[in-house]
Parts: C-alpha cells; structure tokens; sequence
C-alpha cells in the first residue's frame, strides 16, 4: 500500500511519519539523506554576506558540527521549541547584525557571540540551553542601552538635519543666483560669511515666510544680474539706462532690508554699505573688479549626486521603515550592516545606527536611492528557519510522490510490454494456423485430384481392354467394371472430403470445448482439456477434471467421422483467452 504524508502532521511534530519519509525517499541510504538534507538547511541558514566575514571560520565549523546534530534528530524539523532550533533562530536574528568595528562594544559582542556559537556545536542540550540564557539575558541588557543611545542619537540628529537642510536650502539658493557669473572680488568672502550667515539664521527661524529671506529671493538674483551688465566690456546706451534705472532700487532695497532683524546687525550693515558702495562706482563709471563666483561646496554630511531619481526609486526608498536593517557595501569589500533609525520627512534625510544604537551614517533620500539602484545598498532579507524547514520537507514529500508516480510508469509499461507481447503471439499464431489450413486444403486437393486421375486413368484402360473382347461379354464386363470403379471413385471423393471436414473440426478445437463421445454403447459428455501439440495427443476430462479419453488426432479424426464424437462447442477462442489474461493482470495490478 502507498505511503501518504502529511506536511502540516510532520510540522507538529509527527517525528514517527517523518522517519517514514526519509526512509521511503532514501531507500538506499536514509542516514545519507538526512544528512545532505540537513546540509542543504544550513546553507541556506548560513549563505553568502548573511553573516560578517570575520566569522566565515567559526561559521564553517558551526555548520558542520550542526549537521551532524540535526542528522540524528527529526525533532529538530518538528519542533519549533527545539532547543537547537530556538539557538539558532537566535543567532540568525542577532549575529548577522554585527559588522567589525573598532570600539570595545563591537568586540565584547563578537566575543559573546563567539561563545554562543561554540554553546550550539555542543550535543549537550544543558549546556546549549544554559548557554541561550546567558546570551540572550546579555542582549537584553545591551539592548536596553543601545535603546537609550539611539533614543539620543535621533534627538540630536533631527537638529542636526534641520540645520543641514536650511545650509542646503541657503547653498543651493545662492549657488543658483551667483554661481558662475561675475561678482565684485572683493565682496565674495564676506558675501559668503556674511549673507549667507544672515540667510541661514533666517531660514532656519522662519523658513520661507522670513522677510529677510524673501527680500533677498528678491534682491540677490537682480544684483547678479547687475553684475553681470557692469562687467560687461562694451555696454551700450540701453545697458547703461538699464543700470541707471536698476541700481537705484537696489540701493532702495539694501536700504529697507537693514531695518529687518538680523543676527549680527554691525556686520550686515558694513556689508550692504560696502555692497552700495561698489554699486555706486558703477554708476560713476568707474572700474569695478567682478570676477566668476565658485559656487560653495556642500557641507560635510551631504552630498549632491545630480542625478535623476525615478518616482518609482524614490517610492521604494520610502518603503523602507524604521527599524529596518540595511546592507552597505563599504571600501575594502567590507559589508557595513546597520538598522534605519530616523527617517525625517521635514529634510528628507535617513539616519542608520548600529546593532549599540552607535551612528554609522546619514544620508539623503535621494542619495540612498542612488545607493539602491546601483546595488551599493540593499535590504537585509530575513532568514526564517520555519519556511526553510517547510521548503525541505515538502521538496521531500514531492520527490516521493514523483517516485512514486515513476515506478506506477514502469509498471504500467511493463503491463503495456506483456500485451504487446500476448498480442503479437496471438497474430503469429493466427497466421501459422491459416498457413497450416491452406496446406492442409493444397495437399487434400492435390491428392483427391490423383485418385481422380487415377481412376479415370483406369477407366480408360478398362475400355481399351473390353475393346479386345468379345464385343457383347466385353461390353458387359466393361460395363460393370465402369459401374464399380465409378462407385468406388465416388466413395473414395466421398471418404476424403470427410476426413478433410473432420480435419478442419478438430484443428478449430479449442481448450474447454465441449464433445460427446460414445462409449460402450452410450453417449458423454466431456471437455477438451489438454492438447499436446508435440505428440499430436487430446485429453478429455469430466466436468470435475477427471480423465475420460485420450486420443492420437488420426483416432480424434477417425472417431468424427465414424459418429462416435459429436462436437457441441470448440471453447473459447484465443481472444477470449486473451481478455482473461489482461484481467488476471489488472487483478494482480490492484
């Protein structure tokens, strides 16, 4: 009978059917089956860039040391309480967290790490489960510190991007204006220490709404526009009423904008007289020394790639939430593993600590992006010993049934096999048995047409003789002798078309047909029940297998003609015989 197996039985714990299913999966070699199998689980528990480098050695002798446990205990596929199981459920969500860093933090957890790895080689269920304990009670202390650390972290740092993103806010605002147009050289560092100072000040307590910054949204991108005529070598008439008209309102407006709070009002004051004052000599027409702007740089903790970023990116970067674990692939090959601590959607910029709650980075939504897209960073996946086990398992179930479903095959093309076979014996033997009766019809026809000769032969001589006679004695010898040899010919056809019907009867016999003969004066009945082709030799049984007759086919024959059997059927036919025998087949089959 086939075994059948249950996925859901064997996941709670059914470790009797799951010992069934190695067995019958690895008929051959089940303690090898376990083992390859436990082999494929903690590859894929422990593959590539799960796990930090600098623990490939330990790892390598963990997984060997665990094979050979989970080899020789089904409970571990079982029993999700499994204490080997739990240990490494706990390894799996903890130490791939941990990347090498130099701080005392990053060692001791590695060296407790290290200790709970060689806890899990051990066979000794105590000792792993002691171990466990003091593991995961460690962790839950570091966790609570690291909490707290993290907690501080992004208080910090959500200022930190605050003040990074109105810098940015300023940089890109005044880069816009100025970069790579003249200004006076000898406005540009205060410019830069100055204004920008004032702007970021303003930005920062009002946003956009300030009057200083909206003033200035105003009056930067005219006075480079100014600049840009003023450094122009062959102005014309236009370019200089368009001076005398703009500068003015400018001078007006620097003006006005020393009325607006500022941080250092001494210093913005010196600034925007100087400013006037170059103004001013260009409407005296006097030389002013303009030269290009360099557009200020970044600061340090952002970076602007310049790079489009597709909706669809930027949506897959905001699908990442806090708490996530991310993988950044650093300089040297080195792996960088840390956890999305803060995501501020104010200034769009993503903070990630360690396992400690330590800071490894921060960076732009769309830089990340970038990082996503090139492969530079990717998600951590989590590992699930569950879902594994269920892939095992079931791959297990599956080549069973595909045993199965392959040994059904065989036989039902050895079952095709053997009916091919009964049916090519079945045409041979029809073509001997026609063969054999046109022979047999050949040789019956040739020899009656040679008594037929024969006897016409001596009829004629006959006449020849009664010729030389006596004509009246002759005549009626001749006569007579006509009369005889005709009867006898006649009888003789007569006998030989008996013997050849009765030829014919018996060869349509069949096993199991049925006959009467007489014997000793009365009639019975009987079966056919074996033929001896060999020998020529018929057995005739009653209807309880006992032996009745026995013939050579000439008597078979002779006893037909002469009446003393009469056939009444001739058994079943070779399809007949052949229908049982595909039954019997189907019967055996079930």
């Amino acid at each position: 009978m086939p075994l059948h197996f249950s996925l859901p039985k064997i996941l709670q714990g059914d470790t009797a059917q799951l010992g069934q299913l190695f067995q019958a999966v690895g008929s051959t070699s089940a303690a090898n089956l376990r083992l390859s199998t436990a082999a494929n689980l903690s590859e894929a528990l422990f593959a590539k860039d799960i796990f930090d480098s600098a623990l490939t050695a330990q790892l390598g002798e963990l997984q060997q040391a665990i094979n050979q446990q989970i080899a020789q205990d089904d409970g571990f596929y079982c029993t999700p309480e499994h204490p080997l199981r739990k240990a490494l459920d706990l390894l799996l969500l903890r130490g791939r967290t941990w990347y090498a860093r130099e701080s005392k933090n990053s060692q001791q957890f590695l060296e407790k790490l290290s200790a709970f790895m060689l806890a899990c080689q051990s066979s000794n269920i105590a000792t792993l489960t002691n171990s466990h304990t003091e593991f995961q009670q460690w962790l839950d202390v570091e966790d609570k510190r690291a909490s707290m650390l993290e907690s501080r972290l992004c208080e910090s740092e959500i200022n930190n991007f605050r003040t990074l993103h109105a810098e940015c806010r300023v940089l890109d605002f005044m880069n816009s204006a100025l970069a790579g147009r003249p200004f006076p050289h000898e406005l540009q560092s205060s410019l830069i220490a100055i204004l920008k100072s004032e702007l970021l000040h303003a930005y920062f307590i009002s946003g956009e709404n300030s009057p200083f910054w909206k003033m200035w949204q105003r009056l930067l991108p005219s006075l480079s526009k100014t600049f840009a005529t003023i450094a122009y070598e062959n102005r014309n008439d236009d370019d200089e009423q368009a001076l005398y008209r703009t500068i003015p309102a400018l001078l007006n407006e620097l003006e006005r904008s020393l009325n607006i709070n500022t941080s250092n009002p001494d210093s913005y004051r010196q600034w925007t007289e100087n400013l006037s004052e170059q103004l001013m000599l260009a409407i005296q027409k006097q030389a002013i020394d303009c030269r290009i702007f360099t557009a200020m740089n970044y600061p340090e903790g952002h970076s602007s790639l310049n790079t489009r970023v597709t909706p669809d990116l930027l949506q897959q970067t905001n699908s990442l939430q806090t708490g996530d674990w991310i993988l950044f692939s650093g300089e040297n090959t080195q792996t960088i593993r840390c956890k999305l601590a803060l995501k501020n959607s104010e200034t769009d910029q993503l903070l990630f600590v360690d396992h400690n709650g330590r800071k490894v980075m921060n960076k732009s939504i769309k830089d990340f992006a970038v990082c996503l897209s090139t492969g530079i960073a990717k998600k951590m996946l989590s590992i699930n010993i569950e879902a594994n086990v269920i892939q095992l398992i079931q791959g297990l179930i599956d080549k069973h049934a595909q045993q199965q479903n392959h040994r059904q095959a065989q036989l039902e093309a050895k079952n095709k096999q053997a009916l091919a076979a009964l049916e090519l014996q079945h045409k041979q033997e029809t073509e001997r048995k026609a063969a054999a009766e046109a022979e047999e019809k050949k040789r019956i026809v040739q020899e009656l047409n040679a008594r037929r000769a024969a006897a016409q032969k001596a009829l004629s001589e006959a006449a020849t003789l009664a010729k030389d006679r006596a004509e009246r004695a002759a005549e009626l010898k001749i006569a007579q002798e006509r009369a005889r040899m005709q009867a006898e010919a006649e009888q003789a056809a007569e006998n030989l078309q008996k013997m050849q019907l009765a030829n014919i009867h018996i060869s349509a016999l069949n096993l199991g047909a049925r006959v009467e003969l007489t014997q000793n004066g009365e009639p019975v009945r009987c079966k056919l029940a074996v033929i001896i082709a060999a020998t020529g030799k018929y057995i005739f049984t009653d209807n309880l297998g006992r032996k009745v007759a026995e013939f050579q086919r000439e008597q078979l024959v002779q006893a037909l003609i002469d009446k003393q059997l009469t056939l009444l059927n001739n058994g079943d036919s070779f399809d007949d015989q052949l229908v049982k025998v595909i039954r019997g087949l189907r019967k055996d089959v079930s």
